[in-house]
């Protein structure tokens, strides 16, 4: 999962998801609910942990109610492992921009 999000993502878009989005997210989340990560559709995803309630990060900056459908999540926990790992609290963000295309050119078939 973790190699997926680096190949999918890049190490820039791992570094904004943490330390930016993240911190804005969590801090409008609903009471019980924490953030599963980004589903298929590209949609940073919560659920309530007693009724299971899903929500959905949107365009306005706030949580929406949704239904919940099961698809592929690219788990939050995989992200700040990704970001631990390359130590990515250590770079500015531009850093990162050609690092990922880069290395997927010339390691990953």
């Amino acid at each position: 999962a973790q190699k997926d999000i680096f190949a999918g993502y890049g190490l820039r878009q791992v570094k904004h998801f943490v330390e930016i989005s993240l911190p804005t997210i969590e801090a409008a989340l609903p009471a019980h609910t924490l953030v599963q990560g980004i589903n298929a559709e590209g949609k940073i995803q919560a659920m309530h942990s007693d009724t299971l309630q899903t929500y959905l990060w949107i365009s306005d900056q706030k949580w929406q109610e949704t239904a919940h459908v099961p698809m592929p999540i690219d788990l939050k926990e995989d992200f700040i492992e990704v970001w631990r790992i390359f130590g990515l609290s250590q770079y500015e963000l531009i850093a990162l921009s050609h690092i990922h295309r880069d290395f997927l050119e010339n390691h990953i078939a």
